[in-house]
């Protein structure tokens, strides 16, 4: 049995139909870009999470540089952020000029640690990006608290947990400005590249409303501000636009997946992604860690099985980053995660025999390695 890490494929089966019909009318019409579709996308987004303005753009990473922009955030500047996400959060920091400043993260949810926030924070330190890892929205109480506290603003890096609520709340909507990004392999997956700002504040949904199309207002070629071009397309509008109609039930059905490994899988030693309840965890990835994580991908990799590691090198350690000094042992957490994870799949098309073949191939593993002791000794 081969099983991909996430089968776009068989996705496209389920929304084929419409994508297309509506790309012939885009063509039909050629009204290209932030048209009808992309008006559409941000209203049902902005419906679907609370948030009052939601701004589309080009990519996730560009949605991190405009709030970054937007909250007026540069050269001389302290942003702390974790270590262990995708490498855009802390790239984004750094390409406005101002310097990433990494807290550790939670060993039990892999989220950025509170304690640990309010230790990085210093007199320069003008926002904190949080970043809802694998789908799980972080412990934003005492965040927000934290960040009242000292008087900065919290980003949300949601690229990963649209759809995820807690509390009553919207990943998107607790912190001042968020970014969440529609790469293709998103939970909300676009078909090519795409973005989107989500603010409460209308000053910032202002801003980066300019910022997006080169710092123009409503007059056109009359430049406000100092933006760059980070418009979504409609073709790729459309195909969101008609995706987001079962964001629901796939994150439904991730959450149900997830629930079915650790139910399968929790006698094995593997630390296994906790479920606190049905909204706060939307499964982009799930995540089981083990210090014999290496073997434990080769001998899936031998069943057919495509697993992935998110991330393999916290971003303390990149060599882009070595000119802020950190050095290994300085965030041992994010440094130990980095080590022992691995995303088993879990995409919203997989099959009841997949996950059960996925399951037994796991456990296989490790009667394996306990056989193995028991001949040792």
């Amino acid at each position: 049995m081969k099983i991909p890490p996430i089968n776009l494929k068989a996705q496209f089966k389920g929304v084929r139909k419409d994508i297309l019909k509506g790309v012939r009318e885009i063509l039909d019409e050629q009204k290209l870009i932030l048209g009808q579709y992309c008006q559409e996308l941000e209203g049902q987004v902005a419906s679907m999470t609370g948030a009052a303005h939601a701004i589309s753009c080009a990519n996730g990473t560009d949605a991190l540089i405009l709030s970054l922009m937007a909250l007026g955030i540069g050269q001389g500047d302290e942003v702390v952020t974790t270590p262990y996400t995708f490498f855009s959060t802390a790239s984004s920091i750094a390409l406005v000029g101002a310097r990433p400043v990494f807290a550790d993260i939670g060993d039990r949810d892999m989220n950025i640690d509170p304690g640990q926030v309010e230790k990085a924070i210093t007199p320069k330190t003008k926002a904190i990006i949080v970043v809802h890892l694998f789908g799980r929205i972080c412990d934003m109480k005492r965040i927000l608290a934290i960040a009242e506290k000292h008087g900065v603003p919290v980003i949300e890096d949601m690229a990963q947990a649209l759809g995820a609520r807690r509390g009553g709340s919207s990943a998107g909507t607790f912190g001042d400005i968020a970014a969440t990004s529609f790469y293709p392999t998103k939970n909300l997956g676009g078909i090519g590249e795409g973005g989107m700002v989500l603010t409460r504040r209308p000053d910032l949904g202002e801003k980066v409303r300019k910022l997006r199309v080169h710092g123009m207002g409503e007059k056109p070629y009359i430049h406000e501000m100092i933006g760059f071009n980070s418009r979504l397309d409609e073709i790729k509008a459309l195909a969101l636009c008609v995706k987001l109609k079962k964001l629901v039930s796939w994150n439904k059905t991730r959450l149900e997946t997830a629930g079915y490994y650790n139910m399968h899988l929790r006698d094995l030693p593997l630390v296994l992604p906790a479920i606190d309840d049905e909204t706060s965890h939307i499964f982009h990835h799930y995540v089981v860690r083990t210090v014999r994580r290496d073997a434990l991908q080769l001998h899936l990799k031998e069943k057919g099985i495509m697993t992935g590691i998110y991330y393999p090198l916290p971003l303390h350690l990149q060599p882009c980053f070595s000119y802020l000094g950190y050095k290994e042992g300085d965030l041992p957490i994010a440094e130990e995660a980095a080590r022992t994870s691995l995303a088993i799949p879990v995409f919203p098309e997989l099959k009841k025999k997949e996950k059960d073949y996925i399951i037994k191939s796991i456990r296989s593993f490790f009667e394996k390695q306990d056989e193995g002791s028991e001949d040792d000794q």
